[in-house]
């Protein structure tokens, strides 16, 4: 469904296409300053709908240089978007300097235009067309970037876009320029790359990690210098360094991916080469592929949540030898990248999509989601049928049927210039009544809160998604405010932009849309703010925005959970919250756990122990699978169903429900969404429902208020479990 969208199309005939004439070249340039060299993305890679880096080199002129700089693209509706960052720049005389700024591509074809401002006039303008901007990525494309020597990245996942990422001085200083970004991999051998990546470099990839970031970890032989006491890689790993030491064989590895080439029997120049690996300690997470020794257990392969991210460490240089000359070292990658055998299974299987989507518009659960949130109370989307059909009947009867009346009834052919507009004007009487019966006559917003809290690093990550409908053609103001933002952090912010839509069909990321607008709207931003002014939206049309803010945030918490002797969590669970959650569920693994409340309800500060009996299978409640005449029927998931809860409960644990197999939709747009490997590696989550909003979206400086039409807001807060701790009572 587009972004925007015609509720009511029902006059006869309607034509209309405005084409924005693009600016070429440089319109404006003084001797105060120029614009020279504009770099895109990460190494020339980027995706479209997602925040991407663009920096820009200014040279200043014999005068020092203060300014702003403005860059303008379009976004997913077509609409040019200016991002206007209202830090000031400085230049110094007759030298250059080099800025970042964050931007959102709408189209896989859209071009650049960056100004340099003083004082609110451009004093330098560059345009760079789409045909000299490198390719953007789709917006489901999985994108790796490798850090590091090479390790076969690249050979083992053919099927993605792997960027190897030689000048870190290109890598982001803020998190959400890694916004694009699937898997970070990196080979921590090559400890030059590693020392010349800045504090600020290093602070921006644990901030993308712990807000819903992957990267996977090779260290081995270089592990002291990589991640030892004081690194600041150590700040990643899930355990705290030990040593290296050299082992004589690595058969688990080797079964991890059914080898058939033992790592101890190569060679290299007539040479055995030694394997070492490095030694983790007090290791959390989930340890895939491990080896018993006299001294202990020696980690592997571990697989760890971090934050709301996760880790994938393995200890050994994918990089050097044996591995380097190793045959199944590209199916060691892949596991590494994709996880275990069964999810990739499902991967595969789930190639293929039925046609019903190309009916829908959309291919991914984002779109379904947005079109569950853009049915607004008092506002019906009148049918195709409806309109085809009194466009036949209008054609009808001003042609055949005003024929046969003038020449077989009136028997006078030249009254067909009092018959005509009577006919046209009786039709647009009809249309007028029928398009006010059919909308709304006020602003309507629905909104959706997802906020998620890790009380291990204790930080808040919250994705609110906002839907606006207008009554008439108008421009507005949005900014976002919450709660939880209101005792801000060093490292806290928010984002608010407009909400893209995956995909080729109509209004999609990767289809060229048409639009009304030719006047850019603009994302003011500032280090830790952002805000949308003057965005227009036509009559009867609705326009989707998304928000999404983090803080850290100091929550007390008396949770204590840990396993019995049958691997079932036990314990007490409590809500640090400061609001009451509904319909609460405390999940782990495939498990979910009623609570022993009635109504599943927890007050903020209240605990209560995890229930005794046995718990639900999350994957069948998900699924509503239920067993009928003794044989497991599953429900088939509706991609055309408008139900918003279900939908973002599909959107939260999509893995733990069978992933693309289960809904044949993609997950892929904001896939950092679903925490189903959280419940795999040593994670609970409590998953309820708030009826006190966790942000609130302003319009023109004042609160939406009256304007909301629907709200929902979902909490899961995620709890460590002690796996060390075992209670044999059951």
């Amino acid at each position: 469904m587009p972004q925007h969208r015609r509720l009511t199309p029902l006059l006869p005939a309607v034509l209309l296409a405005v084409f924005a004439s693009p600016i070429a070249g440089i319109a404006q340039q003084t001797s105060g300053g120029r614009i020279d060299e504009v770099t895109i993305g990460l190494a020339d890679a980027y995706k479209v709908g997602y925040w991407t880096p663009i920096r820009v080199t200014v040279t200043a002129g014999s005068d020092a240089l203060d300014g702003q700089l403005a860059v303008t693209t379009k976004d997913g509706d077509g609409v040019p978007v200016t991002f206007a960052d209202t830090e000031t720049i400085h230049v110094a005389p007759n030298t250059s300097s080099s800025f970042t700024r964050q931007v959102k591509f709408g189209q896989l074809a859209s071009e650049l235009t960056i100004e340099l401002r003083h004082e609110g006039q451009t004093i330098s303008r560059r345009v760079v067309t789409a045909s000299d901007l490198p390719a953007a990525m789709s917006s489901d494309r999985n994108w790796i970037i490798t850090l590091g020597r090479d390790a076969g990245v690249a050979v083992a996942a053919k099927s993605s876009q792997v960027t190897e990422i030689a000048d870190v001085s290109v890598l982001p200083t803020q998190w959400f320029g890694y916004e694009a970004v699937n898997t970070i991999f990196i080979s921590a051998s090559d400890t030059a790359t590693l020392a010349s990546i800045t504090s600020e470099q290093f602070a921006a990839l644990e901030q993308w990690v712990e807000l819903g970031g992957r990267l996977v970890l090779c260290v081995g032989s270089a592990g002291k210098e990589a991640v030892g006491a004081d690194k600041p890689l150590a700040r990643l790993v899930p355990g705290t360094f030990s040593r290296v030491q050299t082992v004589r064989s690595l058969t688990a590895l080797e079964s991890y991916v059914a080898s058939s080439q033992a790592l101890d029997a190569i060679k290299v120049d007539g040479r055995s080469i030694p394997l070492q690996i490095c030694l983790l300690e007090n290791v959390v997470g989930k340890m895939s592929v491990y080896e018993q020794a006299a001294d202990g257990v020696r980690p592997i392969l571990v697989r760890a949540p971090t934050g709301l991210g996760q880790v994938v460490f393995i200890a050994v240089d994918l990089d050097q030898a044996p591995f380097s000359t190793w045959a199944d070292r590209s199916r060691l990658i892949e596991r590494l990248l994709e996880g275990d055998q069964d999810q990739q299974q499902e991967r595969s299987a789930s190639s293929g999509h039925t046609g019903q989507l190309v009916h829908l518009g959309y291919e991914d659960l984002s779109g379904q989601l947005r079109t569950g949130a853009e049915q607004f109370s008092g506002v019906e989307l009148v049918s195709f049928a409806w309109v085809a059909g009194l466009i036949v009947v209008y054609i009808l009867l001003i042609g055949p049927a005003d024929y046969f009346f003038l020449r077989d009834v009136l028997r006078r052919m030249s009254w067909t210039w009092l018959t005509f507009p009577v006919i046209a004007i009786v039709f647009c009487s009809l249309a007028v009544v029928l398009h006010g019966s059919f909308k709304a006559s006020d602003v309507k917003l629905n909104q959706i809160d997802l906020v998620d809290i890790d009380l291990e690093r204790s930080i808040v990550r919250g994705t609110t998604w906002a839907h606006l409908y207008s009554p008439r053609s108008a421009s507005y103001d949005l900014q976002l405010a919450s709660s939880w933002l209101e005792t801000a952090s060093e490292d806290a912010g928010n984002l608010v932009s407009w909400q893209g839509l995956p995909g080729t069909g109509l209004g999609g990321l990767e289809a060229k849309s048409a639009t009304l607008f030719n006047v850019p709207y603009t994302i003011s931003q500032t280090s830790t703010d952002s805000q949308i002014e003057r965005t227009p939206i036509e009559i009867d049309g609705t326009k989707a925005f998304l928000a999404r803010w983090w803080n850290d945030t100091q929550l007390e918490s008396t949770a204590d959970l840990h396993l019995d002797a049958g691997g079932l969590l036990r314990g007490n669970v409590m809500n640090p919250l400061p609001v009451e959650l509904h319909d609460c569920l405390l999940l782990y693994e495939n498990w979910a756990y009623k609570l022993e409340r009635k109504g599943s309800v927890l007050q903020p500060g209240d605990s209560t122990p995890v229930h005794l009996e046995k718990p639900l299978n999350f994957s069948w409640r998900l699924t509503r699978r239920r067993v009928v005449d003794i044989k497991d029927i599953t429900t088939p998931w509706e991609q055309g169903d408008l139900d918003v809860p279900r939908i973002l409960e599909m959107m939260m644990f999509h893995g733990v429900a069978g992933g693309d197999k289960y809904t044949q939709l993609h997950h892929r747009y904001q896939n950092y969404v679903d925490l189903s490997e959280h419940l795999t590696t040593g994670r609970a989550i409590l998953l309820g429902q708030a009826k006190q909003p966790a942000s609130e979206i302003e319009l023109g400086g004042q609160n939406a208020g009256k304007s909301y039409d629907q709200r929902w807001t979902y909490y899961r807060v995620v709890f460590p479990v002690d796996a060390t701790r075992v209670n044999s009572s059951r």
